[in-house]
C-alpha cells in the first residue's frame, strides 16, 4: 500500500519536476552564457586598454573606441538572442508540460462534475440578473420626487483669541528710610 501511495505521488509531481528540470536547463544555460559574455568582455577591455595606450594620435584612438564598441555591442547582441533563444525553449517545454497536465486533468470525473456545476450556477445566476434588470427597469423610469437640498451646515463661531502678553512691571524704587 505504501508503495503504491508513493508511485502515485510521484505520477502526480512528475509535471511539477519536469517543469523544475526545465528551468534548471535554461538557468545553466544563462549563466553559462553569462559567464562567456563576462570573461570575453574583460579579455577584450584590456587588450582594448593596451592598443590604446599605444597608440599616439587621437584619432586613431577615437577609432580603436568606436570599433571596439561597435564589437562590443555584436557580441552582445549575440548572446541576446542566444539567451532569447533559451527561454524560448523553456517557455514552449513548459507550456508542453502544462497543456499536458491540464489535458489529463480534464479526463478526471470530479472535473467534469465540477465543471457541470459551474455551468448550471453562472446560466442560473445569469437568469436571475435579467430577471432583476427586467423588474427593476420600471422603477427606475419613473420620475423620482423633486426633493429639498439639504440644509448647509452650520457656521461655527470665530475662535478666542488669547490675552495679549503684558509688559512687566517698571520696578519699584526703594523705599528711603
Amino acid at each position: 500500500m505504501y508503495d503504491d501511495l508513493m508511485k502515485d505521488v510521484q505520477e502526480k509531481m512528475q509535471p511539477a519536476i519536469d517543469v523544475a528540470e526545465v528551468n534548471k536547463k535554461a538557468l545553466e544555460t544563462l549563466f553559462s552564457l553569462q559567464s562567456e559574455y563576462v570573461t570575453d568582455f574583460v579579455d577584450s577591455s584590456v587588450a582594448q586598454l593596451k592598443a590604446l595606450s599605444e597608440v599616439k594620435d587621437a584619432k586613431d584612438a577615437i577609432e580603436l573606441q568606436v570599433q571596439f564598441f561597435k564589437n562590443l555591442e555584436v557580441k552582445m547582441t549575440s548572446v541576446a538572442e542566444k539567451e532569447l533563444a533559451a527561454l524560448t525553449t523553456a517557455k514552449d517545454e513548459i507550456s508542453g508540460i502544462v497543456e499536458k497536465s491540464l489535458s489529463e486533468i480534464k479526463e478526471m470525473p470530479y472535473v467534469s462534475d465540477f465543471n457541470k456545476f459551474i455551468t448550471e450556477a453562472t446560466e442560473a445566476t445569469t437568469t436571475a440578473i435579467s430577471e432583476a434588470t427586467a423588474a427593476a427597469t420600471p422603477v427606475a423610469a419613473e420620475p423620482k420626487a423633486k426633493t429639498e437640498p439639504a440644509a448647509a451646515p452650520a457656521k461655527k463661531a470665530p475662535a478666542k483669541r488669547a490675552p495679549a502678553k503684558r509688559k512687566p512691571a517698571a520696578p519699584k524704587a526703594a523705599a528711603k528710610e
